[in-house]
């Protein structure tokens, strides 16, 4: 699964989902990430082995991404999906001609 982007240059699938209304906490961390893992890869930046708590910031910012943009908009679809089908209905009826 992925969330819409090309997948050649990380700043411009971010870029992509702001501009899509990510929120900014999100932002931040896939920015924490991408800038920290740009570092990483290059040597002379950074190392995370001189650096044990980056790992961790990193997987603490990986699951928080994945929670935010995959997990829970797929736990709130599915749940969604179990309302009664008048209850749907009057929910769709309600946001028709609403901007997607």
């Amino acid at each position: 699964m992925h969330l819409g982007g090309e997948g050649k240059n990380i700043n411009d699938d971010i870029k992509a989902l702001v501009q899509k209304g990510l929120a900014p906490q999100v932002q931040q961390a896939l920015d924490l990430v991408r800038v920290t893992g740009n570092q990483a890869v290059h040597p002379g930046e950074m190392s995370l082995e001189d650096s044990p708590e980056h790992v961790t910031i990193m997987f603490e910012m990986i699951n928080l991404i994945v929670e935010e943009l995959i997990a829970r908009p797929k736990q709130i679809a599915e749940r969604f999906g179990k309302l009664p089908a008048g209850a749907l209905a009057a929910i769709a009826k309600r946001d028709e001609g609403k901007p997607a």
